[in-house]
């Protein structure tokens, strides 16, 4: 349905704006004010128009009232009745209807009569009358009619016909009997496409100023002498928005005239928006408009002369001077701001609303007078309004201060000075401001629902210009502020080729009002402290020498909270893995003098520059050492040149044996190390199997041969007299097995592996070389017949996880159980990561000799000693292993000893002893969640000693 279509229709409709009186009517200072209302209980048309008993309708008030006096009629829901006035009032006594508040609040529904055509309301012979505040509706073709009447104002208000009534006539129709008319901030619409306005000729000084037309015609005089059209807006279908003809005078000023662009027009020929014939051009001034016709219409015709631009009409008849274009009417109207003439004949000093005229400072003032008049009926004006009140962006938080600010739209940049502010917050507080922010710090959490706060603003005056509303938010308590620090896992630790070197990973987070000031690390160790930005971040530390060490994070945000976080790091040189190089056998001269160790003889063997050992960067060297020819029971230390001999022992023998032990030794003064031994004469032979080293390696990670140590729980992976790991059966005299480590040392990463290497059953004697590609000219294991002998072996791997075993001398079982690997930074998805292995000085933490860590007395077969090693001996809380020289004396028969961690007992052994041996293997022992280590005895009774030779962090 068309616009026109959604008004009422089908009936003469009078009814009562919501508004009062418009401005600008003059009113007497006496008079009798009569009251209409048609809902009233006690109404009566008999009178006597009272406040407790009203006229019902308007007509009876219309014929009583005189000079002075006022009618107030009800804005009601029900309709009134057609009227004729027929008053006659007194210049300075008119006669005046007004609107009264009724029961229809809105007061926006028409009143109606139905099936009636005739004009909602007459003026009849009527003067000195003036109306103010009533919508007129009809199904005739004219709604507001006036005859023989003079002197009449009709302010604010409607007037309209219905679609359904065709004709010409006017929707406002002015006989040429009637002069002195005012028509003023009206909305008219001629829905039966008549004009909106028409005077007869004879008509005499007609105003229409800051009314509005539209869905139909326009403005149309015939002979009328003296009419002023001032600050309207015209809008037709059709064009012929302003027709002055038959000799008609007067002026056309500050009008803007245009096109209803979304109404069809089945008119051919489409007349011009603004005509004006010959017998009226020599009477009529046109000046300050705006024009702007249908794309086939045209601007002007004047004096039969039809003028396409305001251009061509100035050149053409001398008037238009400053009129506009269509093309200078924007969408905005900006043209129409400022630029019409104040002084214009009939122009009101408030627009169609009542809206003062105010001056636009985004635009320059074109016009005249003041310079602040707008083109059209309507006044542009401030558009200063509320917007959004700012404050919280998502939620608040308990304690912390919010500041809420209210929100305008000010593009005038109107001062705000006088202003108040009244501040509600959501949880029940309110305050009031002046200067406009208010700040509220909420003291609970919100539970279930959002909130939201609300400003209501009130203008200097105290009127109230209207309340907004914040975004809805939450209050939540203050996020704690919290950090985290992790210097132990794969992803942040450093790789094997940065010795000594410790990554941390850094997080930090609280509250974004609380900003981080401050993160600071420390790493214990004395150095200086150094700064971490941003919420994720990495820190780097190289140390000083080998250990465990705190690492701590201090957080301080601007709110003056702190938060602290420790972590333990440990550091220690790398490993490397050399080719097996014998440096020392005092049989040949070799390292040492060619001559046995006597008692309490000391051995000062070189191991810096010789045997694949560097000769700078090396803090300590894994050595297989070996005791043959002994003349007598005895043991023999290895410890750093330049350092008091420890108690601890690394090799016990007895006379004319031959026993392997594997070796790990810090390096002392000049590069040296020194082997002790205690008793009787005997030969000493040392094999080089690695390094450990401070020096970083700046080559590919890929490459590198610096690695760190992974212990694993011990697992069997050899065994000939079961068929683990190679065939079932002895192995023959110089033949080479191959073992294939479990799929965790398969991995690229994997670089060595520390092997509890057996023999056993042997049907006479030999040596066992544990290695990697080509055989070296070292072992790593003696045997004589029938004998069942241990040692550790650090070999390196080959790809796949090769380990290859050669056997010299007889047929022999051979056992193999993996203790650890050596991995570097290659990450393959295999190969576990290392971690650090920290030297110690030689340490017995274990003898059940005297009761050192352990009870006095001999482990009974099948039974189990735990021993504290964690947190004791120099060894922190934290570590993941220890490396122990682990010896097992005197048994009352033939046994073996497993040293284990966490879980059930493992299928492998470390110390495989004869009756009444004692003897020592260096053994990787993982240490469980308690800090302990366990030693498992399998038959007889035994002593046992233990000797610390470092940790693995």
């Amino acid at each position: 349905m068309s616009r026109r279509r959604q008004l009422v229709r089908c009936a003469a409709v009078l009814s009562v704006l919501i508004g009062g009186i418009g401005t600008g009517l003059a009113h007497a200072a006496t008079g009798t004010a009569l009251y209409v209302d048609d809902d009233a209980a006690g109404c009566s048309d008999t009178g006597p128009g009272s406040p407790a008993e009203p006229f019902c309708q308007i007509q009876p008030a219309a014929d009583s009232a005189g000079p002075g006096d006022t009618v107030h009629v009800a804005r009601n829901k029900t309709p009134y009745a057609p009227v004729n006035i027929g008053s006659i009032g007194a210049a300075d006594a008119p006669v005046t209807f007004v609107a009264a508040p009724g029961d229809n609040a809105a007061a926006t529904a028409a009143v109606v009569l139905t099936k009636t055509s005739t004009p909602a309301m007459t003026f009849s012979g009527a003067q000195y009358v003036d109306v103010a505040g009533f919508n007129l509706s009809s199904s005739g073709t004219s709604t507001l009619v006036f005859s023989q009447s003079q002197h009449i104002s009709y302010d604010t208000g409607g007037v309209t016909t219905a679609q359904a009534a065709t004709g010409a006539d006017g929707t406002i129709a002015v006989d040429g009997s009637s002069s002195d008319v005012a028509l003023t901030r009206l909305h008219i619409a001629p829905e039966s496409g008549g004009p909106a306005f028409a005077s007869a000729a004879g008509a005499q000084d007609i105003t229409l100023a800051d009314d509005v037309t539209s869905l139909g015609g326009g403005i149309s005089a015939t002979g009328t002498t003296g009419i002023r059209l001032a600050g309207d807006t015209i809008v037709t279908a059709c064009g012929n928005g302003i027709s002055l003809t038959d000799g008609s005078s007067g002026s056309v000023e500050n009008t803007v005239v245009r096109a209803d662009t979304t109404a069809s027009c089945s008119d051919t020929g489409t007349p011009a928006e603004i005509t004006v014939d010959a017998a009226s051009a020599p009477q009529v001034t046109a000046d300050y408009n705006a024009v702007s016709p249908l794309p086939a219409g045209t601007d002007y015709e004047w004096a039969g002369t039809a003028y396409g631009t305001s251009q061509a009409f100035r050149t053409g008849t001398g008037q238009g001077t400053h009129d506009l274009d269509q093309t200078d009417v924007t969408p905005d109207g900006t043209p129409l701001i400022d630029s019409a003439d104040a002084d214009a004949p009939g122009e009101l000093a408030t627009d169609l609303h009542g809206a003062q005229r105010v001056d636009d400072p985004l635009v320059a003032d074109t016009g005249t007078g003041a310079g602040d008049y707008d083109r059209g009926a309507t006044e542009v004006q401030d558009p200063l309004r509320l917007g959004t009140a700012s404050g919280v962006a998502g939620s608040a938080y308990v304690g912390v201060p919010v500041t809420f600010t209210p929100g305008f739209v000010n593009p005038w940049s109107d001062s705000l000075d006088g202003y108040r502010y009244t501040f509600a917050f959501g949880d029940g507080t309110t305050v009031t401001s002046v200067t406009g922010p208010a700040t509220h710090t909420y003291t609970q959490p919100t539970t279930g629902d959002t909130i939201h706060a609300t400003v209501t603003v009130y203008r200097p005056d105290g009127t109230e210009m209207g309340t907004e509303t914040s975004l809805s938010f939450s209050v939540r308590p203050l996020p704690p502020l919290t950090g985290s620090l992790d210097c132990r896992s794969a992803s942040v630790r450093t790789a094997p080729s940065l010795p000594d070197t410790t990554g941390c990973g850094l997080t930090a987070s609280g509250f974004s009002g609380y900003p981080i000031t401050s993160d600071r690390i420390t790493f214990g160790d004395g150095s200086a402290a150094v700064s971490a930005t941003g919420s994720k971040s990495w820190v780097r530390h190289t140390y000083a020498a080998a250990g465990t060490y705190t690492v701590t994070q201090q957080l301080t945000d601007s709110g003056g909270r702190t938060f602290t976080d420790t972590t333990p790091t440990t550091v220690g040189p790398s490993y490397v893995a050399t080719d097996p190089r014998r440096i020392l056998d005092t049989r040949k001269g070799t390292g040492a003098a060619e001559r046995q160790v006597g008692p309490a003889g000391v051995v000062r063997l070189k191991v810096l520059g010789v045997g694949g050992v560097p000769s700078s960067g090396v803090t300590a060297v894994t050595l297989n050492v070996t005791d043959t020819h002994a003349t007598a029971s005895s043991y023999v230390t290895v410890y750093p040149d330049g350092t008091s001999r420890p108690t601890a022992s690394d090799l016990d023998f007895t006379a004319g044996r031959t026993n392997p032990n594997l070796v790990t030794v810090r390096v002392g003064a000049g590069g040296y190390v020194d082997l002790y031994n205690a008793h009787g004469h005997v030969d000493l032979i040392a094999d080089t199997q690695g390094y450990f080293t401070t020096r970083s390696d700046t080559s590919d990670d890929h490459v590198s041969p610096m690695s760190n140590l992974a212990p694993v729980t011990p697992t069997r992976v050899l065994d000939t007299r079961y068929g683990t790991g190679a065939p079932k059966g002895k192995v023959a005299p110089g033949s080479t097995t191959t073992v294939t480590l479990p799929k965790n040392g398969q991995g690229a990463g994997t670089v060595g592996a520390v092997l509890n290497v057996t023999v056993t059953g042997g049907s006479g004697s030999g040596v066992v070389t544990v290695y990697c590609g080509s055989r070296p000219g070292t072992s790593n294991l003696n045997y004589r017949v029938g004998q069942t002998v241990s040692n550790l072996v650090v070999t390196k791997v080959c790809t796949g996880g090769k380990v290859k075993l050669y056997n010299s001398g007889a047929h022999v079982h051979l056992i193999a159980d993996l203790q650890g690997l050596y991995t570097n930074s290659v990450v393959d998805g295999t190969s576990p990561w290392g971690s650090p292995f920290v030297p110690a000085n030689p340490t017995r933490f274990l003898d059940t000799r005297n009761g050192t860590g352990a009870p006095a007395g001999r482990l009974g077969a099948n039974s189990t000693l735990t021993v504290k090693v964690a947190g004791v001996h120099g060894v922190p809380a934290d570590a993941t292993a220890v490396l122990a020289n682990l010896t097992g004396v005197a048994p009352t028969t033939a046994t073996h000893l497993t040293a284990y961690g966490a879980g059930s007992l493992p299928n492998v052994s470390n110390v495989n002893l004869s009756a009444g041996e004692t003897r020592p293997v260096l053994a990787v022992i993982p240490i469980d969640a308690e800090g302990s280590i366990h030693i498992r005895n399998a038959n007889g009774s035994l002593n046992i000693v233990a000797d610390l030779e470092g940790y693995i962090g």
